[in-house]
């Protein structure tokens, strides 16, 4: 299970109220925090994992699926940056069972400002760009939260030491 943690203005544009009593995340990246980005006439949730700040774009349309279509973008953003195919599947499996929630850790939201403050200005200067190749981009973005280091190799390190800790159990 993963909790969504939404800030405000997405909240509203999905006209949902956050379940006020959310239980921690169980997957390798933990929660994720979603914002509203709009550029123009462009409008993308940016959303980023919590442990590892590894960004996902998609496309605001459509508010009833949008937990589905992170979901479906985590896997082959997570293969693009590295993580084995076995553990970005089951990561996107771990991920099934959802709850919206609000932000808490303001340290992740002013990661998540900043990255969505680089999309802002990348989305009308790079338009033939997918929102695959932003996240591609975004994650290659040294971040203070995570001591300068970048978010794909944040994420690597996350599943190396998932991995570790599966092999260290099982012995």
């Amino acid at each position: 299970m993963f909790v969504l943690r939404c800030t405000q203005k997405l909240l509203s544009r999905l006209r949902v109220a956050p379940d006020l009593a959310t239980a921690p995340s169980d997957n390798v990246l933990g929660a994720w925090y979603a914002n509203l980005v709009r550029a123009g006439r462009v409008q993308v949730v940016l959303a980023v994992s919590e442990r590892s700040l590894l960004p996902v774009v998609v496309a605001a349309r459509d508010g009833r699926t949008l937990v589905q279509r992170l979901i479906a973008a985590v896997d082959p953003m997570l293969q693009a940056v590295g993580v084995p195919a076995d553990d970005a599947a089951a990561e996107c499996r771990a991920m099934q069972t959802w709850t919206l929630g609000k932000t808490e850790n303001r340290r992740v939201i002013g990661s998540l400002n900043d990255l969505a403050y680089q999309l802002e200005g990348a989305l009308p200067y790079w338009p033939e760009r997918t929102l695959m190749d932003h996240s591609l981009w975004l994650a290659q973005t040294p971040l203070k939260f995570i001591d300068y280091g970048s978010p794909d190799r944040a994420t690597l390190a996350a599943f190396a030491a998932h991995r570790a800790l599966r092999a260290a159990r099982g012995r």
